[in-house]
């Protein structure tokens, strides 16, 4: 079994599965779980924007809402741990866990 381990994630989970790929190819092997360590920022629109933990100037939304739409598909299981920088309210209404 091949894992990705990556830190802080700021929501740019195409340019992060883009490097997998590169990986991947380079290596010829498939990565079978990215794993994302803090500052995920599961942010699926403008108010989750708004709640996320982090100064205005740093509220942008990244490709995650891409992939909870169904207009991408992740092309790797996606584990992540939660940071300091989150839009909490998304996370609230999934506390126990779930799929995002």
């Amino acid at each position: 079994m091949h894992i990705a381990i990556e830190g802080c994630c700021h929501g740019e989970l195409e340019k992060i599965y883009e490097t997998i790929a590169l990986i991947e190819k380079k290596h010829g092997i498939k990565i079978d779980l990215l794993l994302c360590c803090g500052d995920f920022q599961a942010v699926r629109n403008e108010r989750d924007l708004e709640s996320m933990s982090v100064p205005p100037k740093y509220r942008q939304m990244q490709s995650f809402h891409k992939y909870y739409s169904g207009e991408r598909t992740a092309p790797v299981l996606t584990v992540f741990i939660g940071g300091n920088h989150e839009a909490s309210d998304y996370l609230w209404e999934i506390c126990c866990g779930g799929d995002l």
